[in-house]
């Protein structure tokens, strides 16, 4: 498959063992401080690593209030099946959110590519995609 993009480059901080996996974890803080975490797609590129969410989540209104999330691999439940890593979250725009999309596409072309942005234009919903930086690097 040609992308339109840059090429993908290779992840060099500790999210490269984020960088095979489908989903991760996406653990955000409700006001109180309680964790909340669900399933979140995921794609890597260099010290970056991208996530997307609905335009109507809860999700996005604890982001937007408190950036600090933890990512862990996961099934496709969302249950962990590794250990998490901190990282701060920021809500992209524009550009960024297109090549964030092109970079999730890239990764699974028939689901994230067309299934889930077909699912959200058909609930009337956008999509909302955040860039992560791992917490400390």
């Amino acid at each position: 498959m040609t992308g339109t993009g840059p090429p993908m480059t290779t992840p060099s901080t500790g999210l490269r063992l984020f960088a095979r996996e489908k989903r991760v974890r996406l653990t955000t803080y409700e006001p109180n401080g309680e964790p909340v975490g669900g399933p979140s797609p995921i794609a890597v590129e260099g010290d970056r690593a991208y996530v997307r969410t609905y335009g109507r989540a809860k999700r996005n209104g604890r982001l937007d209030r408190y950036p600090e999330v933890e990512i862990a691999p996961a099934s496709l439940g969302g249950t962990p099946t590794g250990a998490p890593m901190k990282a701060r979250a920021r809500r992209l725009h524009g550009e960024e959110s297109r090549h964030a999309a092109m970079l999730l596409a890239r990764k699974q072309p028939l689901l994230q590519g067309v299934a889930v942005p077909l699912g959200y234009a058909l609930m009337l919903d956008s999509t909302v995609h955040y860039e992560l930086r791992l917490v400390g690097e």
